[in-house]
């Protein structure tokens, strides 16, 4: 069996494990995944997210999920995100997501040549108003054309805090 055959029975299962899990996940208010088309994340691509939060009175986690490929020139990715309220106010962070430990080795799972990881973003955080939120993420990374290669997928996660 050719080896592109492998990756693409890799990726086939990968996906639907992670389907499989994510809709075995207790307490997600929010479980949200974007693709990135040819595992090219372009600087200037904002995924946009939205969320409505069911209760303002609880508190939530948010998480964030990264699959990137085996080729991934990176131990890690620089994340811009914006999360605007539904009254307009805007909210901005920089965040590093370490996607591999120092000797190279992908943390999370992996199948294939594929590795999912959850990186917890927000603990405990409360979201004041009801409405729609919209979280923006751009990638920071420094790459010669502004594209960054080897990110498959990005995805929020927002659960109850119990």
């Amino acid at each position: 069996m050719p080896r592109s055959s492998f990756v693409l029975a890799g990726t086939i299962l990968a996906m639907l494990l992670s389907i499989l899990t994510g809709s075995c996940r207790k307490g997600a208010v929010v479980e949200d995944y974007r693709r990135i088309k040819h595992s090219a994340w372009n600087q200037d691509t904002a995924l946009v997210f939205e969320l409505n939060v069911p209760d303002a009175k609880k508190s939530y986690h948010l998480s964030f999920t990264v699959r990137n490929e085996g080729r991934y020139s990176f131990r890690n990715l620089w994340l811009f995100v914006s999360i605007e309220t539904p009254a307009g106010k805007e909210m901005k962070d920089t965040v590093e997501l370490t996607l591999a430990d120092p000797s190279g080795m992908w943390l999370g799972s992996g199948l294939g040549d594929l590795y999912d990881w959850k990186y917890p973003f927000k603990q405990s955080i409360f979201f004041p108003e009801l409405g729609t939120y919209t979280i923006s993420v751009s990638q920071g990374m420094r790459t010669a054309d502004g594209i960054l290669k080897g990110i498959h997928d990005f995805g929020i996660i927002v659960e109850k805090a119990h």
